[in-house]
C-alpha cells in the first residue's frame, strides 16, 4: 500500500502543535516511478568504468614490429570498445596495409612526403619523432588517455627511435594527473641480428626513462624456447605477437572485471607506476592439481623471453585468480605463496614477506579473486610484478662491529690518618691533616704513564 508521507508530516506538525501547510509546497516531493521507462545501463558497469566514464586505454604500434603486432591485436580484440588502436611508422606500406585492415588514427612519419621509411638510421628516426611530437602528445591528451601500452621492436630505425618521444609525449599528456599509466613493451633482437643489438640497447635505456613500466621480449633466447615448444619458423612471429597479447589481455582482464575481491585500475597503478622493468602475463591451468598450477606459473614466470629476476626481489606485487564456484581456500594460498617465492619473497612462518635490505624501496602487494561459471575445471591467474631490487647475495660478507674492552682504572685507596695528640697544657689550636688528594690522570695520558704515577688496570 502506497505511503503518503507528505500527509505524515502534516499529522507530526499538527500533533506538535504548529500551523499546517496548506497551499504552501509540499515539505517532500516524490517523483512518480516511470514503469514505461526502459531500464538503463548502471553508470559503473565494472572495474574497467570510472565514475561517469570508461577508461581509456590507448594501444600504439611504433615502427614496423610495432605495427604488424598491433594488427595482430586488433583482429583478436574487435570487440574491445575501450582500446584505441595507432599505428605509427615510417614506411608508406604498413600505412596502407593499416587502413585497409580498418586502422583511422594513424601518424605517418616523413622528413619529406615520400614515406620511405628511416633506413635503419637512428639520427633520421629521432629527427621524424621530434617533428611530430606535438601530435603524438595531441593523440594522448585528446584522448585523455588514462593508460597508454606503446609497443615497437628495438635495433631498428623508426621503432628505436620513435617510441621513446611516443612514450614522452604520453608522460608529458598525463602530466599532474592521478591513475594515470605508461606502458613500455619491447623486443630486443635475436642472436642472428647481434650486430644491432648495442643499437637496440641505447633505444631500450632511452625508452626506459619516458614509461612507467618496461616489458622486455627479448629474442636472444627465442632457439631454446623453438626447442621446447617444437615451433617452426612460420610460428615465430605468433610466439612473439602472443607475449604482446598476453599483456593486453592481463591488463584488460584486470580492469573490467568486477570481483568480490577486486582489483581496480588504481591498484594496477600502484603496482606499475614507476616500476621500472616488470613482468606481466597470465597463466591458465587444471584447478583440479595445485601441483599443475606451480608448474604452469614457474614455467611463465620463468620465461626465457623475459627478464632474469632469479637475483631480484619484485617489491610490488599484483595477483588476480579467477576460479569456478567451491574453490578451495586453501589452494588459493598455495597459489598466492607459490608466486611470492618464485619473486624471491622470504618465508616468515607460514607465510612469505617482502623484505628488503634497501631502505626507502615501494613496497605494495594486491591479491584479487573472483568466480566465475566460465572457469569450470580450471583456473586464472593474472600477475603483475614491478620494482625489482637485488637480492642479498648468500655468500654476501656481513661486517661485525669488533667488541672494544675498555680499560678498568682503579683508584689509590685513600688512607685516613690516626689523630695527633694533644697536650693539655698548650692553649693552641691543631689543624687536622689530612692525605694530600690522588694525582688526577692528563687527558692525554698514555697507559705505561698512568701505571708510574700510581694506578692500576
Amino acid at each position: 500500500m502506497p505511503v503518503d508521507l507528505n500527509k505524515i508530516m502534516q499529522t507530526i506538525r499538527r500533533d506538535a502543535g504548529l500551523a499546517e501547510t496548506s497551499g504552501q509546497e509540499p515539505l517532500i516531493k516524490i517523483e512518480a516511478l516511470d514503469l514505461e521507462r526502459p531500464p538503463q545501463e548502471p553508470l559503473i558497469e565494472s572495474a574497467g568504468e570510472t565514475y561517469g566514464r570508461p577508461i581509456s586505454v590507448c594501444f600504439a604500434g611504433v615502427g614496423t614490429c610495432g605495427v604488424n603486432v598491433l594488427m595482430s591485436l586488433k583482429a583478436q580484440n574487435v570487440k574491445n570498445e575501450l582500446v584505441e588502436f595507432v599505428g605509427i611508422n615510417s614506411d608508406g606500406g604498413s600505412i596502407k596495409e593499416l587502413e585497409k585492415n580498418g586502422f583511422k588514427n594513424n601518424i605517418a612519419l616523413s622528413m619529406d612526403s615520400h614515406y620511405l621509411g628511416a633506413g635503419g638510421d637512428l639520427a633520421v628516426a629521432k629527427e621524424m619523432g621530434e617533428k611530430y611530437y606535438d601530435q603524438f602528445v595531441k593523440l594522448f591528451r585528446n584522448n585523455n588517455v588514462d593508460l597508454a601500452l606503446i609497443v615497437t621492436g628495438m635495433g631498428g630505425g623508426t621503432g628505436t627511435g620513435v617510441a621513446p618521444l611516443v612514450a614522452k609525449a604520453a608522460k608529458e599528456a598525463q602530466s599532474g594527473k592521478p591513475n594515470k599509466l605508461t606502458i613500455g613493451v619491447a623486443t630486443m633482437p635475436e642472436g642472428i641480428e647481434a650486430d644491432r643489438r648495442d643499437m637496440a640497447m641505447q633505444g631500450m635505456e632511452e625508452f626506459k626513462k619516458y614509461v612507467d613500466a618496461l616489458i622486455v621480449i627479448d629474442q636472444i633466447n627465442i632457439l631454446d624456447v623453438l626447442d621446447e615448444q617444437n615451433a617452426s619458423i612460420d610460428d615465430v612471429n605468433d610466439l612473439i605477437d602472443s607475449r604482446f597479447q598476453i599483456v593486453l589481455q592481463s591488463i584488460m582482464d584486470t580492469v573490467t572485471k568486477y570481483t568480490k575481491r577486486n582489483i581496480d585500475f588504481a591498484d594496477v597503478c600502484s603496482t606499475l607506476k614507476a616500476s621500472g622493468d616488470s613482468i606481466i602475463t597470465t597463466v591458465e591451468a587444471s584447478a583440479t592439481n595445485v601441483d599443475d598450477i606451480k608448474r604452469e606459473l614457474s614455467k611463465a614466470l620463468n620465461d626465457k623471453l623475459l627478464i632474469d629476476h632469479s637475483k631480484k626481489i619484485a617489491s610490488r606485487l599484483m595477483i588476480y585468480q579467477f576460479y569456478e564456484q567451491g574453490y578451495s581456500e586453501r589452494t588459493h594460498y598455495e597459489v598466492v605463496s607459490e608466486i611470492q617465492k618464485l619473486f624471491n619473497w622470504t618465508k616468515v612462518g607460514d607465510y612469505y614477506r617482502c623484505i628488503l635490505e634497501e631502505p626507502g624501496t615501494v613496497k605494495f602487494l594486491k591479491i584479487g579473486s573472483g568466480s566465475g561459471g566460465e572457469y569450470k575445471g580450471k583456473t586464472k591467474v593474472i600477475v603483475m610484478a614491478g620494482g625489482f631490487v637485488d637480492k642479498p647475495s648468500a655468500d654476501k660478507p656481513t661486517m661485525a662491529i669488533p667488541a672494544v674492552a675498555m680499560p678498568t682504572m682503579t683508584m689509590p685507596k685513600v688512607i685516613t690518618p690516626e689523630p695527633l695528640p694533644i697536650k693539655a697544657t698548650v692553649a693552641t689550636k691543631v689543624l687536622p691533616v689530612t692525605e694530600p688528594p690522588p694525582p688526577t690522570p692528563p687527558q692525554s695520558s698514555s697507559i705505561e704513564e698512568l701505571l708510574k704515577k700510581g694506578f692500576s688496570l
